[in-house]
Parts: C-alpha cells; structure tokens; sequence
C-alpha cells in the first residue's frame, strides 16, 4: 500500500484484512499513524487520536470476532485500547 506522504508508515508489511480496514478508515476521520513498531504479541500500528465510539461500531459490525484489547498503562506506557489478528494489531491512545 503506497502513501502519499513519505511520513506514514507503509502498511504493506500488515497482513491482516481487519486491522488494515480499521487502520484506514481511522486515517479517513482525519486520525493518522504514527509508528508501526514490533510488540511481543504482533506488528502494532499505533494512532495518534484514540478510538472513536463511531469507529468502534463499524469494528463490531463489520468484525465481530475480532480481538479486542484494552490495557490500563503503566507510568511508562500511556493506556490503549484497540484491535489484535494473527500478529498484527492497531492500537489507540486512551486518556491516563
């Protein structure tokens, strides 16, 4: 997947339907990727603004089986929530 702006990260390497679809139609409300980094469990996209209840019913109703998460931070970690599929996730911030 090519982007216009050598900025973002190329979602080429993501190889889960799901997480791409959500990682897209996030950048389409205006929400963008800030890193795509390696995490125990998956290849993570991470996004600047946290998850919209609006994105997090299209997820529900177009992925119903998909894995949700949510972790609560630690004073190293801001808290998230997001997606996880076979390896690959996408990951929101969420206020401490």
């Amino acid at each position: 997947m090519a982007y216009p702006d050598p900025d973002t990260p190329d979602l080429s390497s993501i190889q889960s339907e799901a997480i791409v679809w959500i990682v897209e139609e996030a950048r389409r409300s205006g929400n963008e990727i800030t890193t795509l980094a390696p995490w125990t469990r998956a290849l993570v996209a991470h996004m600047r603004d946290g998850l919209t209840p609006a994105l997090k019913e299209k997820v529900a109703a177009r992925w119903p089986a998909l894995e949700y998460f949510m972790q609560h931070g630690t004073p190293h970690n801001q808290p998230d929530e997001g997606y996880i599929e076979d390896g690959f996730a996408v990951s929101f911030p969420r206020p401490r």
